[in-house]
């Protein structure tokens, strides 16, 4: 009877502390289709003991953070380095952090800074655009006295059937004969066809593919797109000026052969005539980058949002410099604790916190603008994307919207999950120097299952 007297005593005067302090900030929108809690219960009951004495209630924030403590003295033990930063959206508080300060390497959970700069910074509705133009005049024999050139923005998902419908409007054109070039301009970003800090023996490839503002199937060879080039001269630009070389060909239009289709690229002059523009928009690109972690999506989104400060031949430097200024905003110190190196997280380069990782997390709940479209385009446990085969069941199954992340000896896992009493939780779990994958993707899940319960 002592005890629980003590207990109570103790539980009222922090009570008392709070309500002396200022009121906290609510959140500027709270997320509407998050997935339907538990049954809400902020407190928790203990059942009697062996003498009938039962443990007072214990508000939802003891209960959890009870059962972090947990998690914190596993990875005490463990082999590999993990962070872990926990904040409630709904109250606008911490809850519990491990390690939350420790800088880490992202993997692909860098897509979350990229995909929350990049709609804060451009808009959903912003559109990657692919533009077609003709210089010259077309004679009245269908004859094409000029060239056609076409600029890339840097769209990620220009298709061979895009490329097929820009053919047939050329042939809509009137034109039967081009007695000029064809010219792909990729002019939007700077000449590298690779990602800083990538590893050279692994480019180009599925995860690690060319680079490029003016691309068709992501920069593989025609005409059946299954592989990549390993040709040193090779250039996806002058590729795919090849290849509609050889659609308008098959369309009985003469005078395009390779050997008018330079390998190299050329910029468009400007005086032409804009006779077709292909556009997506940073929605439909974000959807693929974040549910199924595609890293060619992710660095077109990256080098959109350099361009739109630098203009042409845009760097990840100015990339990394609109992600870096979204941080300071979201209340992040930089200094030297935070390296943005690519868009999509494939660079060794890459280094963050798990608390500034939550904290862009925050800004995103906080801006009706941008939450609905990142939020749902995170994959969703048990459900869809790379988190289809993860929490298959249990409080986090259908609830947590996470990104995550892969490198070899890193595992990472953020986004947000709803709490037993109803409260939306931002979380992000940074594991370096793992050997077992299934580990770490194990210890995860079990901390995510601990927040949602």
């Amino acid at each position: 009877m002592k005890r629980i007297f003590s207990l109570l005593a103790i539980h009222f005067s922090l009570l008392v502390s709070l309500l002396a302090q200022d009121p906290l900030p609510v959140p500027v929108m709270p997320i509407s289709n998050f997935a339907p809690p538990a049954t809400p219960d902020s407190t928790f009951t203990a059942a009697p003991d062996n003498q009938g004495v039962v443990t007072p209630t214990l508000p939802w924030g003891e209960q959890i953070r009870t059962r972090l403590d947990a998690f914190a003295n596993e990875a005490n033990r463990a082999p590999y380095n993990v962070g872990i930063s926990v904040f409630d959206l709904t109250d606008d508080v911490p809850v519990w952090g491990y390690n939350a300060h420790k800088v880490l390497r992202p993997a692909s959970t860098q897509k979350v800074l990229t995909a929350i700069t990049a709609l804060s910074v451009l808009g959903a509705r912003h559109e990657f655009k692919t533009r077609s133009y003709y210089t010259g005049t077309i004679a009245a024999d269908g004859t094409l006295q000029g060239d056609i050139y076409v600029v890339g923005d840097f769209d990620p998902m220009y298709s061979h059937a895009d490329l097929k419908e820009l053919a047939r409007a050329i042939r809509d054109l009137g034109v039967k004969r081009i007695s000029g070039k064809i010219y792909g301009d990729a002019s939007m970003k700077h000449a590298d066809l690779y990602g800083n800090g990538w590893c050279w023996d692994d480019v180009p490839s599925k995860y690690e593919p060319y680079l490029c503002a003016l691309m068709v199937e992501r920069g593989r060879v025609y005409p059946n797109f299954g592989s990549y080039s390993k040709d040193a001269s090779f250039h996806p630009a002058a590729h795919f000026a090849y290849a509609l070389s050889q659609e308008l060909k098959n369309l009985s239009i003469t005078g395009v052969s390779a050997q008018v289709v330079p390998y190299d690229t050329k910029d468009y002059p400007g005086g032409g005539n804009n006779f077709h523009t292909k556009a997506r928009t940073v929605e439909e690109v974000m959807q693929r980058m974040l549910k199924n972690s595609d890293n060619l999506h992710a660095e077109a989104v990256f080098f959109k949002i350099a361009n739109a400060a630098a203009g042409k031949r845009a760097s990840w430097k100015d990339g990394a410099k609109q992600v870096e200024t979204l941080l300071r905003r979201a209340g992040v110190t930089i200094d030297n604790h935070i390296e943005v190196a690519d868009g999509s997280g494939v660079s060794l380069y890459n280094y963050c916190t798990p608390e500034a990782q939550v904290a862009m997390l925050r800004y995103a709940y906080r801006n009706a603008s941008i939450l609905p479209v990142f939020y749902g385009s995170l994959p969703i446990a048990g459900v869809d994307g790379t988190l289809d085969e993860r929490m298959q069941s249990g409080p986090a199954y259908r609830n947590l919207h996470a990104k995550t992340g892969t490198l070899e000896g890193v595992i990472a896992l953020t986004g947000y999950v709803t709490a037993s009493n109803g409260h939306q939780l931002a979380f992000s779990i940074l594991i370096n120097g793992t050997l077992t994958a299934k580990e770490a993707r194990d210890y995860q899940d079990r901390v995510c299952q601990a927040l949602a319960r």
